[in-house]
């Protein structure tokens, strides 16, 4: 039994599902239905990022967060309720992380909702790709999540990016028996087995090889994604792939060997630093944690396997705006250290710190993967609050301040841009917007690439 539900859904209890409702989402009826229904929503269930339950769930970020204080956060709830017309209501909220969640035999996709091709492109900036013109398969079609498709992207991603200089390698000593000398002749063995003379003699070398366990879990990891994806996901990396085949030792990859792979001291080596984040994807791809659990496992714990989808949009944005202002230095996360010697002392980050490069100006955004359809009721009292509490912050130096969504409507520049910071005169140095990337539902690239180039003209207008 699956459920699918888009990240966000349900903040303002605004969308409950009813009995019927609830039953074509399920794709089941009778008593299976009302016994699946009651066992999910006989109680009002919670999974935050503080629950206990928590650890059964795999969360992935795209950030460094260990600098960083974590506020409790959603993943899921599901709770019943009867309307004023004494009918039962049920409700399924969600938080900014997507991907797959079990809970008592039910399987709830949390989907991105606006489709692959923006997901993709989300992912391409991650990895410093800006050019993308090709047509991602459809989702659907193969029967993936979107939590699948991330993973063998980041996992594709990252194997192109690392294996440029070529794939780890490490000295080992080899010895040969020939009749000639290469390296140096091996006493100890010559005097055992080569006298008397029979034409032959044992000499030991040292040669640079590649590292048998890392070969192994990279060729059978690109084998499975080929399987499930198809040969076309694999185009960039058909170099690579073709080198691992020629090395496979052809053993069946274990757990130990996994691990191996992992700890092996040649990811020590700055050259190969990269390759630790290659095989942790690696790892969830051939632990089949792709997430089709059959229905007993579904009965166990609440598990899963999610990513921050908000953590994705913020880099997104921000790899957006350094590559669109050459003129400006694009920071992240910078750290703001608030009454430091009080007992009230804070740490705040915002998302998005600009600083312009001769006259040192300054621009401060936050990034939200909310709904933004241009009413008040989408902005958020916190997020509104908190980003003019970085705007007093940074003082007189900021001329820009603003909040960035993917905009479900067209933009209206006189009903979003202020050219006052709260609308007041007083302080006309500084301007306030609420913009961002308009997407709709399974939007394409090129019309992508548009809405983007649309946003840094708005926002170059507004820095004047």
């Amino acid at each position: 039994m699956e459920l699918t539900i888009p990240v966000n859904n349900n903040f303002y209890n605004e969308a409950p599902l009813s009995e019927m409702d609830l039953q074509k989402a399920l794709l089941i009826k009778g008593k299976k239905f009302e016994a699946q229904r009651d066992k999910l929503f006989s109680s009002i269930f919670e999974l935050t990022t503080h629950n206990s339950s928590l650890n059964k769930l795999k969360l992935f970020g795209f950030r460094d967060q260990k600098f960083r204080q974590e506020e409790e956060r959603l993943v899921l709830r599901l709770y019943s309720k009867e309307n004023s017309n004494g009918e039962m209501q049920y409700y399924v909220q969600t938080g900014l992380y997507a991907g797959v969640v079990y809970h008592k035999g039910c399987k709830f996709n949390i989907t991105t909702k606006y489709g692959n091709d923006f997901l993709r492109r989300m992912l391409n900036f991650v990895n410093d790709i800006f050019i993308d013109n090709q047509k991602a398969p459809s989702l659907k079609n193969l029967r993936i999540n979107e939590f699948e498709f991330i993973i063998a992207y980041l996992f594709i991603q990252s194997l192109e990016k690392a294996s440029v200089l070529g794939l780890p390698n490490e000295y080992q000593t080899i010895s040969q028996q020939s009749h000639k000398v290469r390296g140096k002749v091996d006493i100890n063995t010559y005097i055992k087995t080569n006298i008397p003379f029979k034409g032959t003699i044992t000499s030991t070398y040292r040669e640079q090889v590649y590292i048998q366990e890392i070969v192994d879990v990279l060729y059978l990891t690109c084998k499975k994604l080929e399987n499930k994806f198809g040969k076309d996901i694999q185009k960039k990396l058909l170099s690579i792939t073709q080198l691992l085949k020629q090395n496979y030792s052809g053993r069946y990859v274990s757990y130990e060997t996994i691990l191996k792979a992992k700890n092996h001291r040649a990811l020590q080596n700055p050259i190969y630093f990269a390759f630790k984040k290659v095989i942790e994807y690696a790892e969830i791809i051939l632990l089949q944690l792709e997430l089709d659990a059959s229905e007993k496992q579904s009965s166990l714990e609440t598990h899963g396997f999610l990513f921050d989808i908000s953590q994705l949009f913020e880099l997104y944005i921000e790899r957006l705006l350094s590559k669109s202002f050459n003129d400006w230095y694009v920071n992240s996360q910078e750290e703001l250290l608030l009454y430091q010697d009080m007992f009230y002392r804070r740490r705040m980050f915002p998302d998005i710190v600009m600083r312009h490069k001769i006259s040192g100006k300054v621009a401060v955004f936050d990034a939200k993967f909310k709904t933004m359809r241009m009413i008040k009721d989408d902005l958020d009292r916190s997020d509104f609050y908190q980003i003019h509490t970085y705007i007093h912050f940074y003082g007189a130096d900021v001329v820009l301040g603003g909040l960035l969504y993917p905009l479900s409507k067209l933009i209206d520049t006189s009903r979003t841009h202020s050219k006052y910071l709260y609308g007041n005169t007083v302080r006309n140095e500084t301007k306030f917007v609420v913009d961002g990337v308009h997407v709709t539902e399974g939007i394409s690239i090129s019309k992508l690439i548009q809405e983007e180039e649309a946003l840094i003209e708005r926002l170059q207008s507004a820095l004047g």
